[in-house]
Parts: structure tokens; C-alpha cells; sequence
């Protein structure tokens, strides 16, 4: 009876991640985007996103079959954060929140605003997330709840990272969101 026990423990416990090294705490305690300055983590200060569907009359008229887009805008041609290279930005997230929820955007700029897709609209579907203006990145874990971000590779643009759940703002034409965004200006 001994040997049984020891060995449903001997399985049971790796499972249960006894045993294994745990995360230490966050380098940050607030729930947020941080980016590195002299050596330290300053946080990215959010942005609103102000969010428009596009296609309404058309997804009307043809009575649901096309459906429409959902677009998020941000006030102002150029983010008032600029980052220089190398570019490591710091996620503290959420309880229950996973670096993977999260999309980087390079915005489409105009003179006055930044602007990206959510939700791109198609004959009888609707295909969520931002694939046209979105960049696959890997996350690190070092901490509980806490991601780094390596960006090296990025080219010179306006860019933001949207939280979980901001991007799912297909019921109405007019909420409003967060994003955090930063600007990588042309080396000179």
C-alpha cells in the first residue's frame, strides 16, 4: 500500500508543479506596459482608442451576408512616447492573463490619427483580430503575471500594444478602449 501511494505522489506531484522552480515577483507592481530608460522600468502611458465599424449600410442592404469592419483610431499623427533601439517593453499583466492575448499593432498613420483593424468583415463570417496590422512577437516569462518583449526587428513606425479585450468592440460604434502606444522614429 506504501509503494502505491508513493508512486500516485511520484505522478501526482510534478502535475501539480511541486517541486518545480516558481516565478519570483514582478520587477513592477501595477498592472501594465513598461518600457526600459536608464536602466529602469518607466511605464508606457495608455492611449484611447475610439472604436468605428465600417460596412453597416453595406452588411444592411445586403441583409447580414457581407458583414462589416471594426476599426480602432487614436487621436494624434505620432505617439508622444519615443523609443529608441533596442526595444524591450515589460508586461505585467492581469490575474489570469496571458502574454498570448495580447496584439502588437503598427497603426496607419495620418496627419491627425493612428489607426488599425480588429475585425475585418467578409461574406457571411466575420474574421476577429487585427491580421492586417498586427506583428507576431514571443513573450518571455520572468515573473508571476510579468513578460518581456524583445522588438529589435521592428522597422521605424507608430506602433501599440492592445490589452485583451479591447479589441472586441464589435457591438457598438462609438466605445472607447485603451492601447499602449509608442513611436520608433527614423535613425538619423
Amino acid at each position: 500500500m506504501k509503494r502505491l501511494v508513493l508512486a500516485i505522489l511520484s505522478f501526482l506531484l510534478p502535475l501539480c508543479g511541486f517541486g518545480q522552480e516558481k516565478l519570483g515577483p514582478s520587477p513592477v507592481d501595477e498592472v501594465g506596459v513598461y518600457f526600459q530608460q536608464d536602466g529602469k522600468w518607466t511605464e508606457l502611458p495608455p492611449e484611447v482608442v475610439n472604436w468605428k465599424t465600417g460596412g453597416v449600410i453595406k452588411s444592411m442592404s445586403t441583409m447580414g451576408v457581407v458583414k462589416g469592419d471594426v476599426n480602432g483610431k487614436v487621436k494624434g499623427g505620432s505617439s508622444k512616447t519615443h523609443l529608441k533601439k533596442p526595444i524591450e517593453l515589460l508586461v505585467y499583466a492581469p490575474e489570469g492573463t496571458s502574454i498570448t492575448e495580447y496584439q502588437l499593432i503598427k497603426f496607419r498613420t495620418h496627419s491627425d490619427s493612428r489607426e488599425f483593424r480588429t475585425v475585418t468583415g467578409g461574406v457571411f463570417h466575420q474574421s476577429g483580430g487585427a491580421e492586417r496590422d498586427t506583428i507576431d512577437f514571443t513573450g518571455k516569462h520572468i515573473a508571476q503575471r510579468t513578460w518581456t518583449i524583445s522588438l529589435d526587428t521592428i522597422a521605424p513606425g507608430e506602433y501599440g500594444l492592445l490589452p485583451p479585450g479591447m479589441g472586441d468592440a464589435r457591438s457598438a460604434s462609438a466605445q472607447l478602449g485603451k492601447i499602449y502606444s509608442f513611436s520608433l522614429p527614423k535613425a538619423e
